[in-house]
């Protein structure tokens, strides 16, 4: 058979069932929530921003004010948080879970057979 054919004669059956419930599949899709590129993203702006108040509170006076008398490190190490705080909000008010009602038969690939 034909490679084109034999793939148009895959995708008219339907997937094989995985064993996994419902709720399976939503744990599954927590955790992967939990590696959400925006948390990723956030945590460190967050992580670089804390050093950069550290380093422009404790930092010696001379680096602090190089450049013409502004704390270049502390403004950025605060712009830095609030962005990461953004980013780490953005995640957490809008996850990235599908809506179990709405997952089931419903998107442009093939679906999954009802379970029996």
């Amino acid at each position: 058979m034909p490679l084109k054919k034999r793939r148009l004669a895959m995708s008219d059956q339907p997937m094989a069932p995985t064993g996994a419930t419902d709720e399976d599949e939503i744990l599954a899709a927590r955790a992967a929530n939990r590696f959400d590129i925006r948390r990723i993203i956030g945590g460190v702006f967050i992580l670089y921003s804390l050093i950069l108040i550290a380093l422009g509170i404790f930092g010696s006076a001379h680096v602090k004010h190089k450049a013409a008398g502004i704390n270049v490190d502390l403004w950025t190490g605060l712009a830095m948080l609030v962005f990461g705080a953004l980013m780490v909000f953005w995640a957490l008010s809008r996850p990235t879970l599908p809506d179990p009602d709405k997952a089931a038969g419903e998107g442009a690939g093939p679906s999954r057979a009802p379970a029996t």
